[in-house]
């Protein structure tokens, strides 16, 4: 049996069905109640913050894969989430593995967000259980919303920084493969196909909506700027991704 949380997220929502569709058992977890069953997937309610419904949701699991996370607030709670999980995963003896998915660049990146994805990564591997971390660069779909979000604006800031998109498509094919393998501890990072600037991403992305903003330069000071200046959330040497962002602006936008 496979437990995924943040079973409804951009991750979440491809990998539990891909599981499902590969004949494993798999158990999402949601803090809203879901029809109980579909086909070999369970969905249960529990509540990460808190720990409640986290014993039952546990029941009879080989394999966590921990897939939610605050985005909306840069990780708030995720450390005390990972750690309600942890201990109610070793409850009563158990040791399931423990699947992460994290973000490349976390252990030196100083962006809030990265930081807190690195405080779980390093209370998973002193967890005592066996896991297995995997490093992503940024997804296409997140991408996708964030331009979404600045466009709101007629006039769009947008700082020249490099970018390595990556479809969490890609990233959920992955996970389900080391869901059924052995506890590999760190994984290889896993990257999109190409490195891209932040001011050509948007521009292709106003060209596939029909959008037309204004993108003016910006600098992103500081040592968060810096970071990304340097490609710390970049893999260049692990292009291992298919997919192109025209791809994805293509089958998403239809141009």
């Amino acid at each position: 049996m496979i437990l995924v949380t943040g079973a409804s997220g951009t991750l979440g929502s491809v990998l539990v069905p891909l599981l499902a569709a590969r004949g494993e058992r798999v158990r999402a977890l949601s803090r809203r109640g879901r029809d109980g069953s579909v086909g070999s997937c369970e969905w249960v309610v529990g509540d990460l913050t808190d720990g409640t419904g986290l014993d039952e949701a546990l029941a009879g699991v080989d394999v966590i894969v921990h897939a939610a996370s605050n985005t909306r607030k840069q990780g708030k709670g995720d450390t005390v989430a990972a750690w309600h999980l942890i201990e109610a995963a070793k409850r009563g003896g158990r040791r399931p593995h423990l699947l992460y998915i994290s973000i490349v660049g976390v252990d030196r990146h100083p962006l809030k967000y990265y930081r807190t994805k690195y405080e779980v990564e390093q209370a998973i591997e002193g967890s005592g259980l066996p896991f297995t971390i995997l490093r992503t660069t940024q997804w296409f779909q997140l991408l996708d919303m964030f331009l979404g979000l600045a466009a709101k604006s007629p006039v769009v800031p947008m700082p020249e920084l490099p970018f390595q998109p990556l479809d969490a498509a890609e990233a959920a094919e992955r996970l389900a493969e080391l869901a059924v393998g052995e506890p590999l501890g760190r994984a290889e990072d896993l990257g999109g196909p190409e490195l891209l600037g932040t001011r050509e991403l948007a521009r292709s992305w106003l060209a596939a909506t029909g959008k037309h903003r204004l993108l003016v330069p910006a600098p992103l000071p500081g040592k968060v700027g810096a970071a990304f200046r340097a490609g710390w959330h970049n893999a260049p040497e692990r292009r291992v991704g298919k997919a192109t962002w025209a791809e994805f602006l293509a089958a998403e936008y239809g141009r």
